[in-house]
This record gives C-alpha cells, sequence and structure tokens, in this order.
C-alpha cells in the first residue's frame, strides 16, 4: 500500500510537472514578440577619404624670420640712408617719398646714386610756377596752391644712377608702405643767372630753314662758347631734345644740320625719347627742345651749365692773328618792336576764357626789344609787371593807360615776364625774352 502511494504520488507530481511546463510554453508563446522580416536598408555613403596631406614644410617661413632678424645691409663708405615718409602732394596720399635735397629757389645739379630696397622713381621739381604756367605739363602741390612742375622718372629699378637738375630732388614709389633708400648724390647749388636757371616757356615757329610747320623752344640761346651741362625737363607733350655746334666752316659736313637762313650753318644733335619728361646732359652753342608738330608747346625746365670758350686748334695758335685770340661773338639782330593789343571790351570778365585779354598773349623777343601795348578798348587798363596773385613785381608799370593810347617797354633782360591789369585782374600776359 505504501509502494502504490508512493508511485501514485510520483506519477501525480509528473502530470503536474507537465502541465506546468505546457502552460509555461503557452505564455511564452502568446508573450513573444512578433518578428518582421528583415528590412533591407540602403546602404550609408562613405565619405571619400581626403588624400594624405604632405608633412608641414619645416623651412617654412624660415626665410622671412632670417630677414626680420638680419642686420641691416651695410651702407657703402660715403653713402647716407634714408626712410621714406607719406608722400605730401595732393593726391599722393597713397604714395611714399624721399626728399633727398629740399625745395630750394636755386638750381640744384648733379648725379644722384642710389640703392633702394624696392623699385622707385626718380623726381625732381622746377619752380615754383607763376599762375598760368600750368599748361599741359606734369605737376605736384603741397597745398593745391603753391605748384611745381615735375620730372618723373621710372627706371623700373631699385639701384642706379640719375644726372638731374631742379628746384628739389627725391625718390618715390607708389605703394603706400615705406621703403629704404641708400643714396650719394654728388651736386652742386647755384644762384640764378644767364647759364643756370628755372623756367616755363611757350614754344614758338621754328625759324630754320625747311622747319616752318615745327615749334621750338629756346633753353639756352646761340652763343660763341660752348655752354655743357644738364637739362631736366617736363612738358606739355613729348619733345625732341636739340643741341647746336657752330656755325660750321665750310670744309665741314656734318650728317644732320640747322640754318636760320642758308648761310649761318650749325651742327645739329637731335635727340627724341618720344617722352614729356626727362634729363640730359648736353653740350653744344645752343639748346632748345623742339616738335614737328604746328600748335604750340609749353615747357617748365631747370638748366645747370657753363660755358666754355673755342680754343684755338693748335696749328694756327703761332699763326693766327690777334683778332681770333677771342671768341667772335654771334652778331646780335637788330632790337625791334613787337606790338601787343588791349581789345575793346576786356573790362568785362570773358576774355580770360579764351585767354585773349591781351593779344597775342604770349609774345617771344630777344634782350633789347621792345613791347608797345595800344589800347584799343574806351577803358582805362595797366600794364604791370606780377600777376593777380603775387602783385606787382616792379619791373615795369604803364599806370592808367587810356582809350587810344599806349605804352611801351624795352626788355634789357632775359626771362620770362608775367604782366596783367590792375584794374580788371582776369587780364594776363606773358613776355619771353631770349
Amino acid at each position: 500500500m505504501a509502494s502504490i502511494d508512493k508511485a501514485a504520488i510520483g506519477f501525480t507530481i509528473a502530470i503536474v510537472a507537465i502541465g506546468v511546463g505546457f502552460a509555461f510554453m503557452g505564455e511564452s508563446v502568446q508573450s513573444a514578440p512578433v518578428v518582421s522580416p528583415p528590412v533591407v536598408s540602403a546602404p550609408t555613403p562613405i565619405a571619400p577619404t581626403e588624400e594624405p596631406k604632405a608633412p608641414a614644410d619645416p623651412f617654412a617661413g624660415i626665410a622671412e624670420k632670417v630677414k626680420e632678424g638680419a642686420p641691416a645691409k651695410a651702407m657703402k663708405a660715403g653713402w647716407d640712408r634714408m626712410e621714406s615718409a607719406q608722400d605730401p602732394g595732393v593726391g599722393h596720399e597713397q604714395h611714399q617719398l624721399a626728399i633727398i635735397l629740399p625745395p630750394s629757389s636755386n638750381v640744384y645739379s648733379g648725379t644722384l646714386m642710389y640703392d633702394a630696397s624696392e623699385n622707385i622713381q626718380l623726381v625732381t621739381l622746377h619752380g615754383p610756377l607763376a599762375e598760368g604756367d600750368d599748361k599741359g605739363q606734369s605737376t605736384w602741390t603741397p597745398d593745391g596752391k603753391t605748384k611745381f612742375a615735375l620730372t618723373f622718372v621710372d627706371q623700373k629699378s631699385a639701384s642706379g644712377e640719375w644726372r638731374f637738375s631742379g628746384n628739389a630732388l627725391a625718390v618715390h614709389t607708389m605703394n603706400p608702405t615705406p621703403f629704404i633708400v641708400d643714396y650719394k648724390v654728388d651736386y652742386t647749388e647755384k644762384s640764378k643767372s644767364d647759364t643756370v636757371k628755372t623756367g616755363t616757356i611757350q614754344s614758338m615757329q621754328d625759324p630754320g630753314k625747311g622747319h616752318e610747320s615745327h615749334q621750338l623752344a629756346v633753353i639756352l640761346a646761340p652763343a660763341s662758347g660752348m655752354y655743357s651741362g644738364i637739362l631736366s625737363y617736363s612738358a606739355s607733350e613729348p619733345i625732341q631734345l636739340v643741341s647746336l655746334r657752330g656755325p660750321i666752316g665750310p670744309n665741314e659736313k656734318p650728317e644732320k644740320t640747322w640754318t636760320p637762313d642758308g648761310d649761318t650753318i650749325y651742327e645739329l644733335t637731335f635727340v627724341d625719347r618720344n617722352t614729356k619728361m626727362g634729363s640730359w646732359k648736353f653740350s653744344g652753342n645752343a639748346v632748345a627742345v623742339h616738335t614737328m608738330n604746328p600748335t604750340q608747346f609749353t615747357v617748365s625746365y631747370s638748366v645747370s651749365s657753363m660755358v666754355t670758350e673755342k680754343p684755338v686748334p693748335k696749328e694756327m695758335e703761332k699763326s693766327a692773328p690777334k683778332e681770333m685770340e677771342k671768341p667772335v661773338p654771334v652778331k646780335p639782330s637788330e632790337p625791334k618792336t613787337v606790338s601787343v593789343d588791349i581789345p575793346a571790351g576786356t573790362a568785362v570778365p570773358g576774355c580770360e576764357e579764351t585767354n585773349e585779354c591781351y593779344l597775342p598773349p604770349t609774345v617771344s623777343i630777344n634782350k633789347g626789344d621792345t613791347v608797345d601795348w595800344k589800347n584799343l578798348d574806351t577803358a582805362a587798363h595797366t600794364v604791370t609787371g606780377g600777376s593777380p596773385a603775387d602783385g606787382p613785381s616792379g619791373v615795369f608799370d604803364s599806370s592808367l593807360v587810356l582809350g587810344g593810347a599806349a605804352y611801351s617797354y624795352t626788355f634789357n633782360d632775359a626771362g620770362s615776364y608775367k604782366y596783367f591789369c590792375m584794374v580788371h585782374p582776369w587780364m594776363i600776359g606773358t613776355v619771353q625774352v631770349n
């Protein structure tokens, strides 16, 4: 009985265990999550791999650091060093300028040697200009009122030499950052004379035979002695440079000649640089600038020269007559009188717009010639040396010239003479005395 009970109990336990197992399995099936079929998604794009970067240059920047830390370049013996500053000229505020010789009423002339930290331009000034003298040539002004004619030469170089003549000397760049320039300047500073001068002149018809359609501006008039020096210039258009040697003898046959009358013949040196500005080392018995155009041009210049007399050839020293021991001067032309009219209606503003307040407004004469002004107006006028801006120069003054009257003045000194009417200051004119 006991064994039966044990068997029954074991059987019962087995049945219960099986039931519990099935119950557990049912719960598991009912609570198991629904498994969906796998979703195939688009593959994630793979970012392109960058090219491997080259390793950094270990020497990059070393050159600049070396330059920064390097000592300044040694100067040559006898040279000076200068750092540029902002150009004080109106309209040049973004440029740099190093002034080597400051503006002077005298004329500098010589040779500039330079070695800069970058390419520079070469500058010399002529002036200050008188009112009305700026007629197309390049100019420079520190204040908009005081104007200088500008010779500006760009040799596209950081070092070199330049021969110059002018009232100031500087070097320049069109960059806003400062530069350094080492320089040596061998120069003279001379007061003005017949052979050392600064001026602005208007050209006139070339008096040479066959040159009647050309224009000429005489810088140094023909002389028996030989000029030698340096000319720096700034013109209103490209010009040619001219020097004359002579008069030549009948047996000389130079390649190029110039003659005012067919009898007096000069050897001609003719240099065409096709430029409005520059400097020229010259020699000759006369110096001028020239164009092949019939229209008048303006040129501002500085010239510094000396004159040497022609030596007597050695083979003629013993036999030369006494009159040949001294140079024979070129015979001057006879004095003449040039007329200038004061037109009717000039007492009212307007004639200045066409530059016809005096007719002609500019005359060119020789030393000893006379200018005769005739008043064709009904109003009284004056002919007063000077300019409206600067006032009377004191050289000449007509006082009041009544209608129908005239005034004459003889010019005995070479130069450029501005004049105006003190009653009607818009009236201005110029007399160029050669």
